[in-house]
């Protein structure tokens, strides 16, 4: 009778190590995602495409955790795919960078009014190298504005051969755009350069 307890204790544990949060789940489905895409030749034309089957593949693979936490009908349902879409592709940002970039480009394209061109002048005061490089720009007028390196351009390589240093002059072409940030568990808007010169 014991050994009976035990075994259904242990199976009643391996069968709840089986189910996953909602974070673990996007997290999963990411992975999955990320794997899948990565072994593809992903263009602009195909990018969407691509996305949606290594996605659905994902869903497959994990289909009673995704009916657990989006409900049984996910697929057919625009706004509970969406969800799922939203919470998964915050997690690729960290997983698959080169097609998180597809993401944002997407984006950029779908929203032309965030993408629009704005400059400032000032001394740069603060350069950090993490995942991304980001960087203070002071204004003249003592107000400061920190900006992200997420493409290439011309220019960049003051930024990534560390040739740009803290009082450098500088003059900065930037858009803004909303990203996750997931530290703060929020979108937040930031300064994406396009363009730097060194006076």
């Amino acid at each position: 009778m014991k050994k009976i307890l035990l075994l259904l204790v242990l199976v009643g544990n391996i069968a709840f190590a089986q189910k996953l949060t909602k974070d673990q789940l996007s997290e999963k489905l990411a992975e999955k995602a990320c794997g899948c895409a990565e072994k593809q030749e992903i263009t602009k034309e195909n990018f969407e495409l691509s996305i949606g089957i290594c996605l659905l593949e994902g869903i497959n693979a994990f289909e009673k955790d995704v009916e657990k936490h989006y409900g049984k009908d996910v697929i057919s349902n625009d706004k509970k795919m969406e969800e799922l879409g939203y919470d998964v592709g915050k997690k690729m940002g960290s997983k698959c960078p080169t097609i998180f970039k597809f993401m944002l480009d997407e984006e950029e394209e779908a929203a032309p009014d965030e993408s629009e061109e704005l400059s400032v002048s000032g001394k740069v005061s603060e350069i950090k190298t993490e995942q991304f490089i980001t960087f203070v720009v002071k204004e003249a007028t003592g107000k400061t504005n920190q900006f992200i390196l997420l493409s290439n351009f011309d220019n960049a390589f003051l930024l990534t051969d560390k040739v740009l240093k803290a009082t450098d002059e500088v003059d900065v072409t930037y858009y803004e755009m909303e990203l996750y940030d997931a530290k703060l568990g929020k979108f937040v808007s930031y300064k994406i350069v396009t363009d730097i010169i060194k006076k």
